[in-house]
């Protein structure tokens, strides 16, 4: 009966491997531009003093009557039954309510159609910058978005700031 020992190259390999297996199935770090916090369904974002931090709000278009006329010329297929389209600008935030030093902007806004649907739905991430000499513990931003056409909708983040 013959032993098997395994070579150098095939142990690194399968340490290679296992390395990226578990690197792929890591949550990625929240609070990122390409993983955001997403309101409504993340516990409250977290921060410290002198972070940024990037937060998803989910909206229906209906909120602002944005479908497929609204953004003519602009969507580009994503899936086979969706498109999407750019609609930064269309948007913009107003009475921002606060903590002192404390930025809030609107990073991105798409919208995306389903085939057969006339409304679209936009995904807004929003950007707040927290000052270095933030308050700890649980702090609320409030905004309103509004269109090109006056409609708003508002919003509310809630972010817990530990050192």
């Amino acid at each position: 009966m013959a032993i098997y020992r395994p070579s150098l190259r095939g142990v690194a390999l399968a340490a290679l491997c296992a390395t990226f297996v578990l690197t792929a199935c890591a949550p990625a770090a929240t609070g990122t531009r390409s993983a955001p916090y997403l309101l409504g369904r993340d516990a409250a974002a977290a921060a410290r003093p002198g972070d940024r931090i990037y937060v998803q709000i989910d909206m229906p278009g209906e909120v602002f009557g944005l479908g497929a006329a609204e953004l003519a010329g602009r969507w580009q297929p994503w899936t086979p039954t969706l498109a999407r389209a750019v609609a930064s600008h269309r948007f913009s935030l107003h009475d921002v309510i606060a903590p002192d030093g404390w930025e809030l902007s609107i990073d991105r806004a798409v919208a995306f159609l389903t085939t057969g649907r006339s409304a679209a739905e936009i995904e807004f991430i929003v950007r707040l910058e927290l000052p270095t000499d933030a308050r700890l513990g649980g702090q609320r931003v409030r905004a309103q978005l509004v269109d090109q056409d006056g409609r708003t909708a508002p919003i509310e983040i809630v972010v817990q700031v530990n050192r």
